[in-house]
């Protein structure tokens, strides 16, 4: 009842911090949500989504932030003015929500939006570690836990192996802390039959017909392993000559050292670079197979949008992989550890997946506890409950009639 009455009511303001929009996982899978809500006209009313970049910098996601609605506020973080600044801006604009998701850092965020009487405060990790571990071991580390100890009303992650990897093994002992899986927009009614359009990508790349197709989508950072990939992919093309590598993604700070690499191992013709797409699916249809080495994860995105259309994946054995093979068929986890052959040779063994086989994976996708509309329930209700409110269920699904075991894979 209480649902259907909200469109008396100013829309709870929540302010996302960021590093910078840029084509991140975490930034991408936010916006997502945005176009969600900007979709449905209820929940249009009832929340209203704003951004803090905290590297004073503009980004590629900048324009479609502020289409769907969306303020930008361009804060320095690391200027000396910037607790006054960031403080003002909470309380001049009445934000009720301050959700931010620059991992540790956050802590000192939260800390001056509880100071700046922020009612609700949120930390969200989305990987593993930041990468930045040597600048916060010891003292600041423990710091800056500390403080979101004492400020984060509520503790999210992607996945439980990252809240594990960050708040500890009894993270599910402290009621602040939630599991939402990042959502993916899967139509199921759009049921891929064009067996035509592998034929149109392979020309539209000057490819030859019988070109067999790998893809790997994400920006040049450490996690992903580009290197690596490029070894790996070598030792499939010795295996399989047809074989053609699509980068997807902003590769523009390791440009020179792949293209470097691959004129060493003379694979230039055959590793081709697309850049940031924005219909990635359409290319991820098109792939017979996904290759994917990263070095550690939250839940990636590339992960999950290369199973909702149905093309496998051969992906590094971390544990974010792992437990989306839990929900989800179409992985092949390899340890890190294996030879770049070991991966070649189970690459080289997948068969290209079938209109059938596509239809499958779409089906069980939508089953899954990846679908985008599970992913926006949760984050709804955490935004507008009080700071004092009961706790939403685990895994951030809707109660009571589904509430999933994530040991298993299937709803209780």
């Amino acid at each position: 009842m209480a649902e259907h009455c909200r469109f008396d009511h100013a829309p709870v303001r929540i302010l996302h911090l960021f590093s910078r929009l840029n084509c991140g996982g975490a930034e991408k899978r936010t916006l997502e949500v945005a176009r969600h809500i900007q979709r449905q006209p209820e929940l249009r009313q009832r929340i209203q989504i704003d951004y803090c970049v905290l590297s004073g910098q503009p980004g590629v996601l900048d324009e479609e932030a502020r289409a769907l609605g969306g303020r930008i506020h361009y804060l320095p973080l690391r200027q000396a003015s910037f607790p006054r600044r960031f403080t003002a801006l909470l309380r001049r604009e009445g934000y009720a929500v301050v959700h931010s998701h620059v991992h540790l850092a956050s802590g000192i965020l939260l800390e001056l939006a509880r100071l700046a009487g922020v009612p609700h405060r949120i930390v969200h990790f989305r990987s593993q570690s930041d990468g930045k571990s040597h600048l916060l071991r010891g003292p600041l580390r423990w710091l800056l836990k500390r403080l979101i100890d004492h400020a984060a009303v509520r503790i999210l992650s992607v996945s439980r192996c990252v809240m594990e990897a960050v708040w500890g093994e009894d993270w599910s002992r402290d009621e602040r802390c939630q599991v939402i899986y990042n959502g993916i927009d899967v139509d199921g009614r759009s049921v891929i039959h064009d067996q035509e359009h592998k034929e149109k990508l392979v020309q539209s790349l000057g490819l030859p017909p019988n070109s067999r197709l790998m893809v790997h989508v994400g920006s040049y950072r450490a996690p992903k392993n580009h290197p690596r990939l490029i070894d790996i992919f070598r030792q499939v093309h010795r295996q399989e000559s047809r074989s053609h590598l699509l980068l997807v993604g902003d590769l523009s700070q390791g440009l020179s050292q792949l293209k470097s690499r691959l004129a060493s191992y003379r694979l230039g013709n055959v590793v081709h670079f697309l850049g940031l797409q924005k219909d990635v699916a359409h290319l991820l249809r098109a792939a017979d197979v996904m290759i994917f080495p990263s070095s550690w994860e939250g839940l990636p995105g590339a992960v999950l949008e290369s199973l909702a259309v149905g093309t496998p994946v051969v992906c590094s054995d971390i544990p974010p992989h792992r437990e989306i093979a839990q929900f989800l068929p179409g992985l092949s986890c390899v340890p890190l550890s294996a030879p770049d052959e070991h991966w070649a040779k189970i690459i080289c063994s997948l068969a290209p997946p079938t209109v059938e086989d596509r239809e499958k994976a779409c089906q069980a996708f939508m089953e899954s506890p990846f679908s985008l509309d599970r992913c926006v329930a949760s984050l709804v209700a955490i935004w507008e409950e009080g700071p004092t409110a009961r706790r939403v269920p685990p895994s951030g699904l809707e109660e009571p009639s589904e509430r999933w075991n994530v040991d298993t894979g299937r709803a209780a």
